[in-house]
């Protein structure tokens, strides 16, 4: 069999929760000296000419009465259960991840059968459907700790190595460095480990908004580790930024700067030569934008309305990116005393609830904001959108940025473990931490994140 490769790097992307489940489902399928099967449909995305990248949209794994027959020898299944998974899944152009198991803790190997009835059937797929669908095939051991994957071409005459990530990230987890071990800047944070850092050297994050939040974000999280970055942000340096932009200065206000070029030259001011950084000064809205975020590994969204919350939220839906929405808001009672708070929401990868089901974000405020400027003012003027910038104060958006850089932190490193997401708000003055049950946000169908189909 010839594995002669197709394309550089082939990612299959498994959000944590959905592979929980799958794997759970797996294990409870399996018996002893059986093998058993799992399906993953997916969709795909050219990352670039060299990249491609698999993420799941449903998964599938048979009962007992699916088979025609199982056993350690091998598996087949029922022909109107597979006619099933064809006009389910496959008619609607998703690729097939066919995910089987072998008994014993050995590292699985794929045996001549499975090379033989993967390469037939790599080119049923491809006579079968007039779109052109991929199949990924997986092997694990009976623990599911020892795994390889790989992608057939549409002849059946040739795979390729497939990098399998059940994680947030689709980053890799090896100890080889990229980053100098002797490099001054991470000295005093050798304590997590040389994988955190490289992993940050590694992790490319897309921000939308660059303003007080985002500024901070960008600039605490550079400073962590990260190298590779992607603004976005159509507005331009005032005065009345520098109330809360670090770094900023009158001169800057005075030329009207970008905010994507001043929030540039924060990380380059910490990485002169080694840094890769896209800047684009249009709304999240813009097709280009859009197509940047899919390409990140984390999006992160610090805007000030709700309208691009809801955008960057739909973006990583439809990418299966993670997302950490940054926020905050500033009140005074009727007593004259202040209320404070900041938002960090991190909703789960791949399902159970989202901004929009969670109510995180108001979407009549969205449709408002996103209306002709002629109903804005109509709306202006009848008091549903404000007239006046919202008030917005450094510390408070320093406390925000900070927990969102802590808690990617653990989530990189695994101290954290958030697969059902994360919603925590900071009051102040009464100094405390709300942190909302994650199952409260999940409603019984959502028009956005799926969960009524």
């Amino acid at each position: 069999m010839n594995n002669s490769p197709l394309c550089s790097q082939i990612t299959l992307h498994v959000p944590p929760l959905m592979w929980e489940q799958f794997r759970h489902a797996l294990q409870e399928a399996q018996a002893k000296n059986q093998e058993v099967i799992g399906f993953l449909f997916c969709k795909h995305h050219q990352i670039s000419d060299q990249a491609v990248r698999y993420w799941p949209q449903a998964w599938v794994v048979p009962t007992v009465d699916c088979y025609e027959s199982q056993s350690v020898n091998g598996l087949v299944l029922d022909q109107q259960f597979h006619l099933y998974l064809l006009e389910t899944y496959l008619e609607e152009g998703l690729d097939m991840v066919h995910i089987h198991t072998h008994p014993g803790q050995e590292f699985p190997i794929f045996s001549t059968i499975d090379d033989c009835y993967e390469s037939q059937y790599a080119k049923f797929l491809a006579n079968r459907f007039n779109h052109q669908l991929h199949l990924i095939s997986g092997i694990f051991d009976e623990t599911f700790q020892k795994f390889q994957f790989r992608l057939w071409n549409q002849t059946g005459t040739a795979f390729q190595p497939v990098n399998f990530h059940p994680s947030w990230f689709a980053l890799a987890a090896s100890e080889s460095s990229t980053v100098q071990e002797t490099d001054p800047i991470f000295a005093r944070q050798q304590i997590f480990g040389t994988t955190l850092q490289n992993q940050l050297s590694d992790l490319s994050v897309t921000l939308i908004g660059c303003g007080g939040i985002g500024a901070a974000f960008a600039e605490l999280l550079g400073r962590l580790g990260v190298r590779r970055w992607t603004f976005i942000d159509p507005d331009h340096l005032e005065a009345s930024n520098l109330n809360r932009m670090p770094g900023a200065t009158w001169n800057m206000a005075e030329q009207h700067l970008p905010k994507v070029e001043y929030v540039k030259q924060l990380i380059e001011n910490i990485y002169p030569t080694d840094s890769e950084i896209t800047t684009i000064p249009t709304a999240i809205e813009n097709i280009e934008a859009s197509a940047d975020c899919a390409a990140s590994d984390l999006i992160v969204v610090a805007t000030d309305n709700h309208h691009s919350r809801q955008v960057a939220q739909e973006l990583a839906l439809a990418s299966i990116r993670p997302l950490i929405a940054l926020g905050t808001h500033i009140e005074i009672k009727p007593d004259g005393l202040p209320r404070m708070f900041c938002r960090v929401t991190v909703p789960p990868l791949g399902g159970d609830w989202c901004l929009m089901c969670g109510n995180i974000i108001n979407l009549q405020q969205a449709a408002l904001e996103s209306a002709s400027p002629e109903i804005g003012n109509l709306a202006t003027q009848a008091g549903y959108l404000k007239s006046v910038p919202d008030p917005a104060v450094f510390w408070l958006n320093s406390i925000c940025a900070s927990t969102g850089v802590g808690i990617l932190q653990g989530m990189l490193s695994g101290f954290l473990s958030i697969n059902a997401g994360l919603d925590w708000i900071y009051e102040f003055p009464e100094s405390k931490w709300h942190k909302t049950d994650p199952d409260a946000l999940t409603t019984s169908s959502c028009y956005f994140c799926g969960l009524g189909d």
